[in-house]
């Protein structure tokens, strides 16, 4: 699977998936909701309604969604990478890891869950490790603005602050209003002349 795979096998659901990258959320929560009750078997619905819940921050609630789309289809690394993603936003880093670690074993080329799993090792400090993966996720999939913000700020956490304008500026090159790159890079660039100034002063 990629990056663009995260629309529904059955297109009678791309409505409810429509609506919440569009932002609307009550109009796909109530979407989906109605759905569990005609396909109570459809992985696609309680992923959509995991989407929703994790969207509004509601994370518990997003859990058990993704949870029954997990049992439904434990055979699908998006199911795991969702997993995942909900447990680091819980505050459980290594059940977050483990989730990506299967989805992974599923298939190896699934980017997401690399740039994920960096993600988490970014949030308990280990820096070096998180660049390594961001790098493994870019490897196999070069579209995502996302993966060179995510590397960006981890450089900049690392004080490579060059390195990190690039990536910045590769994220922004890929997507021009990428707003998290925008203010990043130009805090940067802004830190950069206010030290320049004050050294040429």
């Amino acid at each position: 699977m990629q990056w663009n795979d995260w629309p529904p096998s059955d297109p009678t659901l791309m409505p409810g998936y429509e609506a919440w990258r569009a932002g609307k959320l009550e109009d796909a929560h109530w979407f989906f909701l109605e759905r569990t009750i005609g396909h109570p078997d459809c992985a696609d619905v309680w992923r959509g309604l995991g989407n929703v819940a994790w969207t509004y921050r509601n994370f518990v609630y997003a859990l058990a969604c993704f949870n029954i789309a997990l049992r439904l289809e434990p055979w699908n690394p998006m199911c795991w990478g969702n997993l995942g993603l909900v447990r680091r936003d819980l505050g459980q880093p290594q059940a977050a890891i483990a989730a990506f670690r299967v989805a992974l074993g599923l298939d190896p080329g699934y980017a997401p869950a690399l740039n994920e799993w960096a993600n988490v090792l970014f949030d308990i400090g280990q820096y070096e490790e998180a660049l390594q993966l961001y790098d493994a996720s870019l490897q196999i999939d070069s579209r995502r603005a996302v993966v060179y913000h995510n590397k960006g700020v981890c450089l900049r956490k690392l004080g490579r602050v060059s390195e990190a304008v690039h990536y910045f500026n590769n994220a922004l090159a890929l997507d021009p209003g990428y707003q998290y790159s925008l203010e990043e890079r130009d805090r940067l660039l802004e830190k950069e002349v206010l030290v320049t100034d004050v050294e040429g002063w």
